[in-house]
């Protein structure tokens, strides 16, 4: 049974529930159950939502501004057309989501789970993905500028054509990930060579 504390809602069960179109402004929501619900549409301000089940959950069409969704997890949920701004999915996972397209506004994917996502194109300027899970992701032609992508898994990752201008990455991302085409700065271009043995003189 689900608890109702000073807008704080614990363990409630919301699956198959039509909440579509709804404005949701400064709760908090716990290990709750949206697994198929209806929240396309759905607008929601300074709303957390902890270890939260979103399986086959609808957003589409949904906005959220400075929420919070830790540690939640996204199966075959679909986030079409969906905004985020200044917000946070530290911890989420997702899996088999549909994703694109999608605003992500000053968006943090710390230690998110997004292996073999597609973000194909995707707008990710700024956002931090720094020890998020990226292994076997597509972010073909997506914009990476001055993202964090510090510590991130990137075995694998396709990033070909992808705009990585100013972003913070790692060594292993210039030798685990598919970057044909990619554009990136000078001081990038020698972390490059450095990562792959060349040594690179002025």
């Amino acid at each position: 049974m689900g608890q109702v504390d000073d807008e704080q809602i614990i363990g409630e069960d919301y699956s198959d529930a039509r909440l579509d179109r709804q404005q949701w402004t400064d709760r908090t929501y716990v290990s709750c159950n949206f697994r198929d619900a209806d929240l396309s549409g759905v607008k929601t301000s300074s709303v957390v939502f902890t270890e939260c089940d979103f399986t086959g959950t609808d957003l589409t069409e949904s906005v959220h501004v400075n929420a919070a969704f830790r540690s939640c997890t996204f199966t075959r949920a679909t986030l079409q057309h969906s905004t985020f701004r200044n917000s946070t999915f530290m911890g989420s996972t997702f899996v088999d989501s549909r994703m694109r397209p999608a605003t992500f506004d000053e968006v943090d994917f710390t230690l998110a789970g997004l292996g073999g996502a597609d973000m194909r194109g995707m707008d990710l300027t700024g956002c931090r993905m720094s020890e998020a899970n990226l292994v076997n992701t597509d972010l073909r032609k997506a914009i990476l500028r001055s993202a964090d992508l510090s510590g991130a898994r990137t075995t694998g990752a396709k990033l070909q054509e992808a705009d990585l201008r100013g972003a913070r990455v790692d060594a292993n991302l210039w030798v685990g990930a598919a970057l044909a085409g990619a554009h990136i700065e000078f001081t990038q271009a020698v972390a490059y060579a450095h990562a792959h043995g060349l040594a690179v003189e002025g």
